[in-house]
């Protein structure tokens, strides 16, 4: 059979150039109809955060600053799970899919 060391040592090089490269990917969402964006990187660091006038408006009017930090929570759960996925689905081109626990 193929000796498991060096397979192993050059998909951890492989996922290494990938997480290092995931720096420059980025993805982007949008809560409360673009009130508010966020933009993250593949190695999940928010780059990015952007909160409308007029969201910050609704929470004066209302008198209620949950309302802005509800969004802003949501909007980066949101972004990180798409970081997460952007990840995965990166690495998947050097583990074929195969999921090996402790690798990165």
């Amino acid at each position: 059979g193929i000796p498991a060391e060096p397979l192993f040592r050059s998909m951890q090089q492989e996922m290494l150039k990938i997480q290092e490269g995931l720096k420059d990917k980025f993805v982007e969402t949008s809560v409360a109809g673009g009130g508010i964006t966020v933009k993250a990187n593949g190695q999940k660091k928010i780059v990015d955060l952007s909160i409308s006038l007029d969201v910050l408006k609704d929470a004066i009017e209302e008198n209620d600053a949950t309302i802005v930090s509800d969004l802003i929570i949501n909007a980066v759960n949101e972004i990180l799970d798409k970081a997460e996925e952007m990840a995965e689905k990166e690495m998947e081109v050097v583990t074929g899919g195969v999921s090996i626990p402790g690798l990165f």
